[in-house]
């Protein structure tokens, strides 16, 4: 069933894109030919659809919230730039709160249990508000539903890796301690056609990481550059709307959680 979120940013981008019209002006002034834009069609009952949807996710998605805010803000300005961005903003919230029709999670989080603080900031700062992703389409046993009563524990990790297109590894002292969480380590990396990506927390050393160091295949979860990487795969897989504004200001927000812990 559709979210209330996702059936206020869809009538935004209906609102948009039927009835919002952009017309370019060229005006020729001296040797050169200047170009300006006109926009009509509604632009105070979109701004209201907008507002609505801004106060529906400021609760679960307050960075990208803010971000909407100050493009409504700004519009005055340049409206071509901040309808762009708000447009964007939209396609995002419709990404994150789409419907998972097909059952499947995307993406598989192997973690260890005494490291749930930063691993649900993780999901929901980097996968859910910065990358795009839907709570849908991750499969972490943080959430209890992601395994139905009665659902044999082992076929269920199994099942969820096979079925993932991503597995990520987030490795942490609790991490290696853990027997389960090396089976599931070691499954991940037996699997083919699966995109493994570990990352390690800041107090693991690489040294400590055996193989996986050997293979460099190990990123750090503070590390903005392989964050990024991470962002613009997801992105171009899923073919997913990009913001670049939210996704810094996001991942910032989740280094400096990580970094007091």
């Amino acid at each position: 069933m559709a979210s209330n979120i996702y059936i206020l940013a869809q009538k935004c981008k209906e609102h948009n894109e039927s009835k919002i019209k952009i017309e370019k002006i060229k005006a020729p002034y001296r040797n050169f030919v200047l170009t300006d834009y006109t926009i009509s069609g509604g632009i105070k009952e979109y701004e209201k659809k907008l507002l609505l949807l801004r106060d529906s996710i400021s609760d679960k998605y307050p960075a990208i919230s803010l971000s909407l805010q100050e493009h409504i803000d700004k519009y005055n300005n340049d409206p071509i730039i901040h309808l762009s961005a708000i447009e964007t903003i939209t396609d995002c919230i419709i990404a994150l709160e789409a419907p998972n029709i097909g059952g499947y999670k995307k993406v598989f989080i192997s973690y260890a249990s005494e490291d749930e603080k930063i691993v649900r900031r993780f999901i929901n700062d980097i996968l859910i508000v910065a990358c795009g992703l839907s709570p849908d389409d991750i499969f972490c046993t943080i959430n209890h539903s992601d395994i139905r009563t009665g659902d044999e524990f082992r076929n269920a990790i199994v099942k969820n890796m096979k079925l993932s297109d991503f597995i990520i590894c987030l490795i942490s002292d609790n991490y290696q301690e853990s027997e389960v969480c090396g089976n599931e380590l070691g499954a991940a990396w037996a699997m083919e056609d699966k995109r493994v990506l570990p990352f390690k927390f800041p107090n693991v050393s690489f040294k400590q990481l055996g193989f996986l160091n050997i293979v460099k295949q190990v990123a750090d979860i503070t590390d903005i550059e392989k964050l990024t990487e991470l962002y613009q795969e997801l992105a171009n897989f899923y073919n997913l709307p990009q913001n670049w504004l939210n996704f810094n200001r996001t991942i910032k927000n989740f280094i400096d959680f990580v970094n007091c812990k």
